[in-house]
Formats: C-alpha cells, sequence, structure tokens
C-alpha cells in the first residue's frame, strides 16, 4: 500500500535555512526536517512514505509566479508539487493556465498568513478560474498556532462550498483546526475533503473516528504538517484508530490518489 501524504512544507535551499528557525521561533514549533525537499525525501525514506505534495503559501502577491515557478522544478515520482496563490493577485485565471501548463494540480491557500475570508467576494475570480483549469484549492483550515485571527472557520468554508459547487476543495486539519464541533454542523458530509494534519492527539480518538465516519472516510486523506510532526508517529496513529483496514489504506493513500489522479 502505497502512503501519501498531502500536506507538507518545504522551501528553496536558499531560503530554508532562515525560514525554518523563523516559523519554529513564532509557533513554538520543532522542525523534524530542514524545510530542504532532499530533507523531506530522507524522511520520506525513513519512514515508508511513497509521495508527499508539498503545499506552499505566498504572503504576498508578488511571491505568486516565483513559487509557482519552482514548484514546477520539483516535481518526481516522489514530490508533487501544488502552487501558490494569494488574494490579491491581480490575473489568477491567466496564472492558473499557466500553473496547469506547467503540470501543477492544485493550488494552497491560508486565510490567516494571507488575512483573508474564504467566502470573501474578492476571491470569485480564482475560484471560477479554479473551476475552469479543474485545479484543486487546498486550504489552511482552523486556527493557526501563529496567528490569533480565525479566518477559516466552518462557515466560511460552507459559503464557498455552496456558492460554488464545481470546486474542487481540501480543507486541512480535518475541516478546521480546534474548529471540529463547526466542521461536524456546516461541512460534515458535504462535497468537501478533508486531510488529517495536526489532528491525532488534539481531537481525541473516539472524536476523530466519529467524524471521519459522519464525513466519509473515503473523502478523508492523510497529512503531516511536515516538518512540524513526526511522520512515523501520525501513520502508526491512524493505524491505530478504530477504522476497518481498508478505511486505513484509504486514508493513507488511496483517496489522495483517487483525487490525485483524477487532476492529473
Amino acid at each position: 500500500m502505497a502512503i501519501i501524504d498531502v500536506h507538507t512544507h518545504a522551501f528553496t535551499d536558499a531560503l530554508a535555512p532562515s525560514a525554518i528557525p523563523a516559523l519554529e521561533a513564532q509557533g513554538g514549533l520543532h522542525a523534524r526536517y530542514d524545510g530542504t525537499i532532499g530533507g523531506l525525501i530522507a524522511q520520506m525514506d525513513s519512514v515508508g512514505i511513497d509521495v508527499s505534495v508539498v503545499q506552499p503559501v505566498a504572503t504576498k502577491p508578488s511571491q505568486v509566479a516565483s513559487i509557482n515557478d519552482w514548484i514546477a522544478s520539483i516535481q518526481s515520482d516522489r514530490i508533487v508539487g501544488f502552487g501558490a496563490m494569494h488574494p490579491d493577485f491581480e490575473n489568477p485565471a491567466e496564472e492558473m493556465a499557466r500553473m496547469r501548463h506547467l503540470g501543477i494540480r492544485g493550488f494552497k491557500m491560508h486565510p490567516e498568513h494571507q488575512a483573508f475570508d474564504p467566502h470573501d467576494q474578492r476571491l470569485s475570480a480564482i475560484y471560477a478560474a479554479a473551476i475552469e483549469q479543474r485545479m484543486i484549492v487546498f486550504f489552511h483550515a482552523g486556527a493557526d498556532v501563529i496567528h490569533p485571527t480565525i479566518h477559516g472557520t466552518p462557515e466560511s468554508f460552507a459559503e464557498v462550498i455552496d456558492a460554488w459547487p464545481g470546486l474542487t476543495v481540501v480543507l486541512a486539519h480535518l475541516g478546521g483546526y480546534q474548529q471540529w464541533r463547526g466542521v461536524a454542523e456546516h461541512i460534515v458530509g458535504r462535497d468537501v475533503w478533508l486531510d488529517t494534519a495536526y489532528t491525532p492527539r488534539h481531537l481525541p480518538d473516539d472524536e476523530l473516528v466519529a467524524l471521519v465516519r459522519a464525513h466519509g472516510p473515503d473523502r478523508v486523506l492523510f497529512g503531516t504538517d511536515g516538518p512540524w510532526t513526526d511522520p512515523a508517529v501520525e501513520i502508526a496513529h491512524i493505524r491505530g484508530l478504530d477504522l476497518s483496514s481498508s478505511e486505513i489504506e484509504g486514508i493513507l493513500g488511496a483517496n489522495a490518489r483517487r483525487l490525485l489522479d483524477a487532476r492529473a
């Protein structure tokens, strides 16, 4: 069974030595690899992860194109790179067409780092372009250890899902970090994918399993939020949940393969 981690972070070799310590200090975090693609692959090899999806975030519109160029350069049979987009980027349709030409299947947006509400009308051009280009939109959802705000609420994402039924959405952190009661009320059962990043041990196992079963285990994806968790611990935790072997196999890789292949 192939294991696919849909939620990892990496930086260029030049940027990683400064970016990782800065993020560690801001969030009280501990990195499990050095933030480079080489470091990520070495960790994957050590714990048996077959494929990782790198999820960059553009904190300024001017970063979008250069991040996407870098993402295109790191694609391999082990690394799937999602692109970057920013709510204030001037021509998302043109850039998204370029991303698709570069072989990029989706992009990451972060309501806290980028200071936006997901249902804000200024994102309409981005969502329309994502549908046209068949791109996956991967959102940070819920609270963030670095920011005091919570823009990415279950209620806001529910509005997006209602308004844009053709949009392929992944909500990290099982729909919203520390917002799981709202996830159960507003997100569960909708046409959206959830990842497990930063959820085991932060949400009691019985509540985690109940949320997965209510939503549908076939729409749940394994994510580590690397380098900020130990992937061996995350894999072991998922395998220890009160789920069937086929459900666990789906979460650890088969569901992600189905999603990614549909957007290849």
